[in-house]
Parts: C-alpha cells; structure tokens; sequence
C-alpha cells in the first residue's frame, strides 16, 4: 500500500495554460466517508516545481474545504520550502512525514501529475473529425517510473468539408488523502483521478478543479 512518506518524496505537480478547459473525475480508489477527516486538521499539497501554481491550487483547494466545514492549510505557508525527497532515503522521509504529524496535521490532502496526453483534433462542417493520440514520455522519480503511451486514432466519417484541426493537451491527475494517524499501510484513505483538458487559465483552471474536488470529498 502506498503511504504519505512515500508519495511526498517522489511526485510532481505540472500545470500549464492552453484554452477551453474542462475538469472531470474520470476514475476513484475507494470511497471516503468526509466525517472521517472533517475533524482533523488538514494539510494541502500541491507538488510543483513552480511556486505560483503550488500557491494558486493550494490556496483555491484550501477555500473550497473551509467553505465546506473542514479545518485545512496551505503547505506553502508552513513549509514552504517543501521539496521532494531523494529515493530510498527512508529516514529524511520519516522525519518529514513526523514533522507535519508534530505540527498538528493529521491528514494530507495531496495532487499530483499522473499523466500528459498530447492529441489532434480535426473537425469540419460536416462532422468528420479524428482524434490521434501519440506517445509522450513523462520522467517521473520514485513512485512514478517513465512510461510511454500508445498510438490510436478515431475517425468519424460525416462528409468532407471545410477542415480546421487543433493541438491539445489533457493532463491526468490525482488527488490523494492520507491520515497521518493511522499505521503506515493504512494511511491512504481514497484516490481520485481527475482529467483536465487543454487547461485555459491558472486561475480558471485550479478554481474549477478545487470545486470538482472538494465536492467529490464532501460526499
């Protein structure tokens, strides 16, 4: 089972900006009861390599929990020096993991990249359109090994016309919640996989993504 000191040394969290975004749960491990966590302080992570998305998706997630009744904090405003840990360094891991538990944070609520998927779009007037997707190679340290993604296309034949294709992206991420309080190999309370397609804006989407996420917890 994975645990938080595992997950913390190892993931990223990447977010660029395209247009026409959208945010969907596309996939959930295990259903989480929200009275479980409600009364526990909680710590959101957004793990990036840049500062003001980590700030943007913390500070969105954080308002959309306190405005659903639970207690939660930026990890940027308390440890905003948060880095990932080297691999197999279990002892840095666990001072980490003891230090978020000595400042009173009980749960962690934390996003990271799972995937990135690049994409053709080509639609015309009357309706043909093919979708392609082709492989993408996605470093990811520790927990997440490199991988490589197939190729497939769908076409849909409505009679040729005027033509007008477009490059997208879709980001896979997913949202992990961990009680601090629990045995290790117990911690991992649920998993929720959610797609954003061709992000718009930092602000849209990490707003739009906060709210899907937050309802999907509140259940």
């Amino acid at each position: 089972m994975r645990n938080l000191k595992t997950v913390l040394g190892t993931v990223l969290l990447t977010v660029t900006v395209f247009s026409c975004s959208t945010v969907k749960v596309s996939d959930r491990w295990q259903e989480l009861d929200s009275t479980d966590i409600k009364s526990k302080d909680i710590l959101v992570v957004s793990k990036t390599e840049n500062p003001t998305v980590r700030e943007r998706f913390e500070k969105d997630m954080v308002t959309e929990l306190n405005g659903k009744g639970f207690n939660a904090t930026e990890s940027y405003t308390k440890f905003p020096d948060l880095k990932p840990v080297k691999k197999g360094n279990t002892e840095e891991l666990k001072q980490l993991g003891n230090s978020l538990l000595d400042q009173g944070y009980e749960v962690v609520v934390l996003t990271v990249l799972r995937d990135v998927e690049e994409y053709t779009k080509t639609v015309t007037t009357g309706n043909s359109y093919t979708v392609n997707t082709f492989p993408v190679h996605y470093h990811r340290r520790g927990y997440y090994r490199s991988f490589y993604r197939g190729f497939g296309t769908i076409y849909v034949d409505g009679g040729p016309t005027e033509t007008v294709t477009s490059e997208n992206k879709r980001y896979i991420l997913e949202t992990l919640v961990y009680d601090l309080t629990k045995e290790e190999d117990q911690q991992l309370l649920t998993i929720i996989t959610s797609e954003v397609d061709n992000p718009e804006t930092l602000g849209t989407t990490s707003n739009d993504f906060s709210k899907q996420m937050v309802k999907e917890l509140s259940k």
